[in-house]
């Protein structure tokens, strides 16, 4: 059981939190990351070894879900300034999932309406 030392306040009341973060900057570098072990993927590594299993796994299983979540929470920041994406955000977190560098059209757009 929690004491609390307090009044508890109602989530309408509280003051809104800070979302705001280096989403944009996080974004830029996982993206870039992506390109470039996509680029060494494709020139120098052959199909099947180690190095290459590990580029992709790196590309598949960090790189692009961080892109994902970094889309997503400057969206949520964005909120909290007034501009709202919607479930479109929702869209935008997906194609970074699949391929980070399409987060270009995110930044595109959020540059257009802010």
């Amino acid at each position: 059981m929690t004491v609390r030392d307090g009044p508890v306040r109602h989530p309408d009341d509280r003051e809104p939190t800070d979302h705001e973060g280096p989403w944009l900057a996080v974004l830029g570098a996982v993206a870039v990351g992506w390109t470039l072990l996509f680029a060494l993927d494709r020139a120098l590594l052959t199909d099947g070894t180690l190095l290459w299993a590990t580029v992709r796994s790196l590309r598949a299983l960090v790189l692009a879900p961080v892109a994902a979540a970094a889309l997503y929470q400057d969206t949520r920041a964005l909120d909290g300034r007034g501009v709202d994406f919607g479930r479109l955000r929702f869209g935008y977190a997906l194609a970074a999932l699949l391929v980070p560098p399409t987060a270009l059209g995110y930044l595109l757009h959020r540059y257009a309406r802010t």
